[in-house]
């Protein structure tokens, strides 16, 4: 969350508001998991008035320091209290004069009197910083209106973010390219990186949806709920995160992260549509999971009644917008399989109402409706053909799934499956087959759908299943042979190995089930790793900061030529896709990037190794470190990524090389 910070500059009045800012105002942001400043922060060449009204309008949180009558403070409040409604935070230094001896000017302005602010000691601001922190967080998580102008002009709406912020060029590339090589950690990456920046929330959100789409729901989670921090009744966030949970098997977390679009009056219909019809999708899924593998599944699939309830809750998303053929073509899909359902299993059927007839009627009213959402939807289909000029993977499918259910001959449906994923992504065609795989699961309609099923790919391995763990390492490199302090020497190569060894067995044995490996390639600790993992049959991804030759002679060649033949044996081996991925082809870092300080190429790739772990769909996540405990001898290193990994949460394993190498 970023934050734009506005003051009088140095000091004035008696009070340095540069120390106000230095004691106060930036630990407070700190604790408060808040970055920005004030406009001083903006270096590079332009009108630094346009700069100052882009924070005004894009900042998150604007804290302003109203403690004199300083025009230019002023100004930039009113300008902020016109463009944004909320998360406007005031405070202003004590007043410490006798009252006989205050003027005016000692007063809050007249327009500013019934606004909230917090007072701080301008002799010892830091007194205070605890309530600050408290301010802070609470105004992060609050939606109250403190703007005068929004709150004296309730019809007035703001300017959209998206429209006036933009994300830079250079990272929508970035994005695109990562999206397109389904490098989840580099998506990761860039997301955290965008956080950053004013554009943070546009930058995430381009983040978010590839991630979506390439379906990293442990990192899009993180995502897109940063959004929504920022954000919390964004309709894409909330959408998104409700598939995202259910993915996850967190049903109850989707279905809230739904139904604050359901309840949202300002929800265009298409938004309250699809959020009925994800809810929808969840009652399915509560019905696959209480009938699934029963021998009674049909039976039980009745008896429930989740599945009728999925039905009518996607018939009912489909009227509330009949251009959103996806809930109208499920809830038909149910609608011949609940008939088909209940002519073979009658009794159960009627058994559910107080007279046969009753459960007669019941059926007699769902064939009718079958027959009216089946030609609507069609209608419906051929609506959006009509609309869209692209190819539309979602369309062609959907009209796959029509000709499943309506068409006369199984020929023709299974060849609308063979139009429609020739080619098609990954999670379309996941969710196509699940469609199919539900009729088999009740035995309905057998011969269609495995004709059908025939023309899909075969899942590839790599992202049919994810690994149980994935395990990351850091660790010292070889000393150098001029190395003033040594820190791993050579000779001590066997008890490094063995140490590492040990570890990862026992985190296997912790831990039973498919794991991975993810290290970067330097000499002494990452080789070591990659060479473990191999004989534990463990597959393991290689992220390197700079190209191979680059990175030779950055962190391989200074060990001995050995080490550079381990190396190349190493590329050797992992020729799959995505088990050596490389960050740059330069230590700088990206353009629009503008090089803050306090960052590089070595922190970068820290970020990027924990990012690739998240990426890696495992639930347990570990991190080995072959450390000494002190820092590094530059940027980045092993101390780095394991305050890092610890920030996050990640268990982490220290190999104390104190101890080892004594």
């Amino acid at each position: 969350m970023q934050a734009f910070i506005v003051r009088p500059f140095g000091t004035k009045e008696d009070i340095n508001f540069d120390l106000i800012e230095e004691k106060l105002i930036q630990p407070a942001l700190k604790a408060a998991e808040i970055t920005g400043g004030t406009t001083a922060l903006v270096f590079e060449a332009g009108n630094i008035r346009e700069d100052m009204f882009q924070m005004l309008l894009l900042a998150d949180i604007v804290v302003a320091d109203i403690s004199i009558h300083n025009a230019n403070v002023f100004y930039e409040l009113g300008i902020r209290h016109a463009l944004r409604g909320m998360r406007t935070f005031l405070l202003r230094a004590k007043v410490t004069k006798p009252k006989e001896l205050r003027t005016a000017a000692d007063d809050v302005p007249f327009d500013l009197k019934t606004d909230r602010y917090l007072e701080y000691d301008s002799a010892n601001p830091e007194a205070c910083l605890a309530t600050l922190v408290k301010g802070l967080k609470d105004t992060k998580a609050s939606q109250r209106v403190d703007s005068p102008v929004f709150r004296s002009l309730p019809k007035l709406e703001e300017t959209e973010r998206g429209r006036l912020s933009p994300v830079p060029l250079g990272f929508a590339e970035d994005v695109d390219l990562a999206a397109s090589k389904s490098q989840g950690g580099k998506l990761g990456l860039l997301g955290r990186e965008a956080g950053r920046f004013l554009w943070e929330t546009e930058g995430r959100r381009l983040v978010g949806r590839c991630q979506f789409s390439g379906g990293f729901a442990l990192a899009g989670r993180e995502t897109w709920e940063r959004i929504r921090a920022i954000e919390p009744f964004d309709f894409e966030a909330n959408l998104l995160l409700g598939t995202i949970y259910q993915r996850l098997d967190d049903l109850a977390q989707a279905d809230q992260c739904l139904q604050r679009v359901v309840d949202n009056a300002q929800a265009p219909q298409a938004k309250r549509a699809e959020a009925l019809a994800l809810q929808a999708r969840n009652l399915k899924a509560r019905a696959r999971a209480a009938f699934g593998g029963k021998e009674t599944a049909a039976r039980e699939a009745l008896r429930s009644g989740l599945l009728l309830q999925a039905r009518d809750h996607y018939a009912q998303a489909f009227k509330v917008d009949l251009n959103q053929f996806y809930p109208g073509l499920n809830a038909l899909s149910l609608s011949v399989l609940l008939l088909e359902l209940i002519s073979r299993n009658r009794d159960t059927w009627n058994g559910m109402f107080d007279t046969d007839e009753k459960g007669q009627r019941e059926a007699d009213e769902l064939k009718t409706s079958t027959d009216r959402l089946a030609a609507t939807v069609g209608l419906s289909l051929e609506a959006a053909e009509k609309r869209t000029a692209d190819k539309d993977f979602w369309l062609a499918i959907s009209k796959a799934d029509y000709l499943f259910l309506t068409a006369s001959r199984d020929g023709v449906a299974a060849a609308g499956y063979a139009r429609a994923l020739n080619p098609a992504p990954s999670f379309h065609v996941g969710s196509a087959r699940a469609q199919l795989e539900l009729f088999r699961e009740l035995n309905v309609r057998l011969d269609r759908a495995a004709l059908c099923l025939q023309n899909f790919p075969k899942e590839d391995p790599q992202t049919s299943g994810a690994p149980r763990q994935a395990i990351l390492f850091t660790g010292h490199m070889v000393d150098a042979p001029d190395r003033a302090k040594p820190r791993f020497p050579a000779r001590f190569e066997g008890q490094a190995r063995q140490a590492i060894l040990e570890t990862v067995r026992q985190l296997l044995d912790t831990t039973p089930g498919p794991a991975l490996g993810i290290a970067g390639g330097a000499n002494g600790g990452d080789i070591l790793f990659h060479e473990v993992c191999q004989e534990l049959g463990i597959p393991t991804r290689v992220l390197l900061t700079l190209p191979e030759g680059a990175f030779i002679a950055e962190s391989v060649a200074h060990g001995s030529p050995e080490w550079v033949k381990r190396f190349n044996g190493l590329m050797a081996r992992l020729d799959g896709k995505n088990e050596v991925q490389v960050l740059g082809s330069t230590k700088e870092l990206p353009g629009w990037m503008r090089n803050p300080a306090g960052y590089d190429v070595w922190q970068r790739t820290n970020v990027w190794l924990l990012e690739e772990a998240f990426a890696s769909k495992a639930r347990n996540l570990s991190l080995v470190a072959l450390w000494d405990g002190k820092g590094a001898d530059g940027a980045g290193g092993t101390k780095d990524l394991v305050e890092l990994a610890r920030k996050h949460g990640v268990s982490v394993e220290i190999l104390d090389t104190t101890v080892l190498f004594a």
